[in-house]
């Protein structure tokens, strides 16, 4: 179920943030609250033109059952909410309420405008030092205005503006000295932050718009450079330049530490040199983050999330990588999963960095306790490991069906595969820790061998294993009729393009596995949603890969 609703969160907010089919070498941009940004802001997620219109209605078709199994839950929790505990707060159930009332009904393009929401709005995410800043388009803002009207109205609970230069505001915090979450109606956008209450007088005049940065990205050029370096489309895109984060801590001239001036307890000055720059040491090896949309059609998304290495980093990083094959694309399979890694390097690698690190320590007071934690590390690492292990390059698995009613190993078909550089040495291991191992007669390109009821610890009449060995691998099928597909399973050829982790499933039979976990614990209207969502689902892939910039976090998702 979490799976699920992860799965429509991610959805539901890239038809907000992404799209594709644009150039994007183009440095200009249509979204104007790009003019609010400080050039200089340590994070930046924006879109550069809105999702056009053919994909964003091609969206609401698929997702409008699914929108309704909601908009039936919020009528459930309305009931709910009408026949709740006496003894419950009857102002949060009074607003909780208004609101639920006020979306019902709504969850469409017609509902939703009808708020003064704009589906194809621009948007910016940034930090006002390291404070966050959303500003969101709207498409009629006194239409929000209303919205937020008749809660009021009928909840009978006044929510109270404030007002700063003509403009007013919603500030909510509990307590007058500590920070506090701002929400604003702007002529034509949203906007909501965060900051301390004591620095009012120097926050506000940004957050209301009334004054600008002295520079800004009004042009989107550091966003139209991002995406043309890394392959992303102009409707979803961003960074964390964690160098510049780093430094909204450590300078006290930093817009963050002026905030922070007014905050009892904090002063930059006090932070340990050392811990300075080991801190800022540490970014330079890893100095930023990014993530962009790389597709959006009618039919699929795609993101990425990147973390930025040191190149000397990355290239050792890439080292570690085996030519393992991906996960299977093959629609037909329920799961398929592949794990490409060279234990044995892995090892030297982590006891390389540990050494080094124990032969400099850590001067900050506050990492003094790693030093000692690191030497034992490297001392653990030093430790003899068995060569199976050793030699350990990866594995990969295939689960082509899985009996939903009853979800155990023993009714499983698949096939799997334990990538090894010498498998013979493998082979003679498990011969001299099993008895009767050694009698299969398991042999690099013999036919597949099916092993005996006493090897197979999950046995049912319809489960049988089949084994056989390779030059490079170890490979096992089980279930009925997969015996004929393992062959072919070992000799598919690497191509897994630094990917050190692929994962490949179907999305509709993963929520049918939550629903089965959960037992009766779900209700009517949780039903009727997974119902809902396994009908528009498709297949999900993800990718973890070590490349010349760093690790690279790719997913993909597509729905019927």
């Amino acid at each position: 179920m979490h799976a699920m609703r992860s799965t429509a969160v991610t959805l539901l907010a890239s038809l907000l943030l992404a799209s594709c089919g644009k150039d994007p070498e183009t440095t200009t941009t249509a979204n104007p609250l790009l003019e609010f940004v400080p050039a200089d802001t340590p994070y930046l997620f924006a879109n550069l033109e809105p999702v056009p219109p053919a994909i964003l209605d091609a969206w609401l078709l698929r997702a409008q059952p699914f929108l309704e199994a909601v908009d039936a839950e919020i009528r459930d929790a309305r009931a709910k909410l009408a026949t709740s505990d006496p003894e419950a707060d009857p102002t949060f159930a009074a607003v909780a309420g208004a609101v639920l009332a006020e979306l019902e009904g709504k969850l469409n393009r017609a509902g939703l405008e009808s708020l003064g929401i704009a589906l194809d709005a621009s948007y910016v995410v940034y930090g006002n030092g390291l404070f966050p800043m959303v500003r969101l388009g709207l498409g009629d803002a006194q239409a929000l205005r209303a919205a937020i009207g008749r809660i009021e109205s009928s909840s009978g609970q006044a929510i109270p503006e404030l007002e700063s230069g003509g403009d007013r505001y919603w500030r909510i915090t509990d307590q007058d000295d500590g920070v506090a979450v701002y929400i604003a109606i702007l002529e034509d956008h949203l906007v909501l932050s965060a900051a301390p209450v004591s620095a009012e007088a120097t926050f506000l005049p940004l957050f209301l718009a009334q004054q600008r940065p002295q520079a800004a990205q009004a042009d989107g050029a550091a966003l139209a450079q991002l995406n043309q370096a890394k392959g992303y489309t102009p409707y979803g895109s961003g960074y964390l330049d964690l160098r510049l984060a780093a430094e909204e801590v450590l300078n006290p001239s930093s817009r963050t530490s002026a905030y922070l001036a007014t905050v009892e307890g904090h002063d930059p000055a006090a932070i340990d040199p050392a811990c300075a720059a080991e801190a800022r040491l540490a970014t330079g090896f890893v100095p930023r983050m990014v993530a962009g949309v790389t597709e959006l059609n009618d039919s699929a998304v795609g993101v990425q999330y990147q973390l930025e290495f040191e190149p000397s980093l990355a290239a050792e990083l890439i080292e570690l990588v085996s030519e393992v094959p991906a996960a299977s694309t093959d629609t037909g399979n329920l799961l398929a999963v592949s794990l490409a890694i060279r234990v044995g390097r892995l090892r030297e690698f982590a006891r390389t960095k540990a050494l080094a690190l124990a032969a400099t320590p850590f001067a900050c007071p506050q990492l003094k306790d790693l030093n000692q934690k690191m030497q034992v590390f490297a001392e653990q690492l030093n430790q003899p490991m068995p060569l199976p292990i050793g030699n350990l390059m990866g594995l990969r698995a295939v689960i082509t069906e899985v009996d939903l009613s009853n979800p155990q190993p023993g009714t499983a078909r698949g096939l799997l595969s334990l990538e090894v550089e010498n498998p013979q040495m493998v082979i003679g291991a498990a011969s001299m820790l099993i008895p009767g191992f050694e009698q299969l007669g398991i042999e690099p390109g013999a036919d597949p061998v099916q092993l005996t009821e006493e090897l197979v610890s999950i046995v049912t009449p319809e489960f049988e294993v089949y084994a056989v060995m390779t030059q490079r691998a170890i490979g096992l099928s089980f279930g009925p009729g997969m015996r004929d597909a393992l062959v072919p399973f070992m000799e598919e050829k690497s191509g897994n393009d630094g990917a050190f982790v692929s994962l490949d499933h179907d999305l509709a039979t993963l929520a049918g596995l939550q629903q089965h976990h959960a037992g009766g614990e779900l209700d009517e209207q949780q039903l009727r949603l997974i119902e809902a969502y396994q009908a528009m689902a498709g297949r999900a892939r993800l990718s973890l890969s070590f490349t010349e910039d760093g690790l690279s976090i790719d997913s993909r998702s597509s729905f019927k």
